[in-house]
């Protein structure tokens, strides 16, 4: 049995029986690529390129203020720059989009005049002098503008890189001001604050003078003198009362009188000794009168007084007896026990005791005579007990205020460590605003150093360095590349009709499809016989077949007139070719 595989005269066949399917869309394709590569507008595009130049002063002696890295300062400035008003204000200012305008919403005209506009980083590979290690880095960018228009392309990306240069002194300007009136602000407020805490610590110092840490020291120290000063004065006092109780012991044994003398010069007795100088003449007197006789009354009356006053000054020196004797004791407990013992405390009052029924009685003695005390010796007694006296008097005021000072000093020391905290919390405040208020200080003045730089343009800026050109050539369409691919798509849908064609077709064409079909071969086969109308209307078909291939080649001899070069010229260039 004959091999049924097709063969190339079987697709020859084919491609003959089913040649309108392979030539209509092959021609209609083919044309229509042929139209888009005419009739589609030329795009043309204008570009500029700006260098990132680098800061001219060393970045080590003065620090900009603008941190951002250039691709997203580039990227701010874009958005900057295509915003609505700048955008709408260029397509005014040139016409742009005439027609467009009339028909579509500026919502549309502004997105359409942003996708037109393009820019693109140039980036290269440098080396960081501190690391050593290479990176990439942004060098470069390029702004672009396409508009149908050669010359509006050029005068649309002229303006935009005019708008790009400004906006990059004006946002590095205002980066640089805008730094240092926030540190100038932050300064003032630091210094405000620092003197409120001042104010705050002068307030807390006079409020707590004597609690403060440092006078902590100097308070210990000075309690610590005001105890062995009241040591000392315990010390003196003693000595004072041992001399004081001494002083009253020889002062009771005197009499303040026994100097006494009249008006005329003679001695007046003492009270014994008138005693005595009476009982003597009593018996003389009455033996030389009778007991009713005045002067025997009056001397008897006298010695009755002055018996009287004798008993009293008895009584009176028992009580300085006793007191002695008490001061005595006194003075050994002292030696033993301290001031706040029950013992010295009791006789303490004991003595104190007799010592102002010893004062009344005296007092009332001397109330009773008109006589003055002028014995040298009493007076002399009497004079040094004062003066100890006065001294203990000083002591013990000296010791009152002593007592209170220490109880003063000892108040300020337990409330310290509560002053101490309080007056560490303001000093470390304080310390730490003004380590702020520096760090500040000294960032405002670099601040104000990277806005000199900027406004003097020594800081990174961007240099044009390629100014936009009218393009001589157009970017978009690439016609070539359409009537290249329309081409191919046409022959592809051409031959891809055909297979469908035969495909889809259910009839028998061949001797080959019946063997298929039935496993026998025909014994013969005869060819299809046309009509005369069958043969008009092929010759037809050839017709228009011609004609619309005589219209693709001028229509293709036509674009390639205007897309590639004139026709002329690649005839010259033909004859040159073909004549070398």
């Amino acid at each position: 049995m004959e091999n049924n595989t097709l063969d190339i005269k079987d697709y020859l066949k084919i491609i003959k029986r089913r040649r309108k399917f392979l030539f209509i869309p092959l021609l209609i394709i083919a044309l229509i690529s042929i139209l888009l590569a005419v009739l589609l507008p030329s795009m043309f595009r204008s570009t500029s390129t700006i260098l990132i130049e680098a800061q001219e002063i060393p970045s080590e002696l003065v620090h900009s203020t603008v941190t951002t890295f250039a691709d997203q300062r580039i990227q701010v400035i874009s958005q900057r720059i295509m915003t609505r008003p700048n955008l709408a204000e260029i397509i005014k200012k040139y016409d742009l989009y005439a027609d467009d305008r009339k028909k579509k919403t500026e919502e549309i005209i502004l997105e359409k005049m942003r996708k037109s506009i393009k820019v693109e980083t140039i980036s290269a590979d440098v080396t960081d002098h501190r690391s050593g290690a290479s990176a990439q880095a942004t060098i470069a960018f390029t702004l672009t503008f396409d508009d149908k228009s050669p010359a509006l392309a050029q005068k649309v990306a002229n303006e935009l890189t005019s708008l790009f240069l400004k906006e990059n002194i004006k946002s590095r300007t205002e980066s640089a001001e805008n730094a240092a009136l926030f540190l100038s602000e932050e300064s003032k407020r630091l210094k405000a604050k620092i003197q409120e805490i001042q104010e705050s610590l002068a307030i807390f110092k006079e409020r707590n003078l004597n609690q403060l840490p440092q006078i902590s020291a100097l308070n210990q120290q000075e309690l610590t003198s005001l105890s062995n000063q009241l040591l000392s004065l315990d010390s003196q006092e003693r000595s004072l009362n041992d001399r004081r109780f001494y002083l009253e012991g020889e002062l009771a044994q005197i009499d303040p009188n026994a100097m006494a003398s009249n008006a005329t010069g003679n001695r007046v007795f003492d009270m014994k000794d008138r005693l005595k100088e009476l009982q003597s003449q009593y018996p003389s007197v009455l033996s030389n009168h009778s007991a009713s006789h005045p002067d025997v009354i009056k001397i008897k009356r006298e010695i009755e007084s002055l018996q009287k006053e004798i008993g009293s000054n008895t009584d009176l020196n028992a009580m300085n007896a006793e007191l002695t004797d008490r001061k005595a004791e006194l003075a050994l407990l002292l030696k033993q026990y301290s001031d706040k013992h029950p013992d010295v405390q009791k006789l303490q009052k004991q003595i104190g005791a007799l010592q102002q029924s010893l004062i009344d009685n005296k007092q009332n003695e001397y109330s009773k005579s008109s006589i003055q005390p002028d014995n040298p010796a009493y007076i002399t007694l009497k004079s040094q007990l004062d003066s100890v006296r006065t001294e203990i008097e000083s002591l013990n005021y000296t010791r009152g205020r002593i007592k209170a000072n220490m109880e003063e000093l000892r108040n300020s020391l337990r409330q310290a460590p509560l002053v101490e905290k309080e007056y560490t919390d303001l000093l470390q405040e304080l310390d730490n605003t003004n380590l702020r208020y520096r760090e500040v200080s000294a960032r405002e003045m670099e601040a104000q150093i990277s806005q000199q730089l900027e406004m003097e343009r020594k800081g990174e800026r961007f240099t044009l360095i390629d100014p936009p050109q009218e393009p001589l050539e157009p970017v978009s369409p690439n016609r070539i590349a359409i009537l290249f691919l329309g081409l191919i798509f046409a022959v592809a849908s051409g031959f891809g009709s055909v297979a469908l064609a035969e495909i889809l077709d259910p009839t028998i064409n061949s001797p080959k499809s019946v063997t298929a079909i039935l496993g026998v071969e025909p014994l013969a086969a005869i060819p299809y016989l046309e009509s005369q109308l069958e043969n008009q209307n092929q010759i037809k078909s050839r017709k228009v077949l011609v004609i619309t291939s005589l219209a693709t080649l001028l229509l293709a001899a036509l674009a390639f007139h205007l897309i590639v070069m004139p026709l002329d010229v690649f005839w010259y260039k033909l004859l040159r070719v073909v004549g070398n």
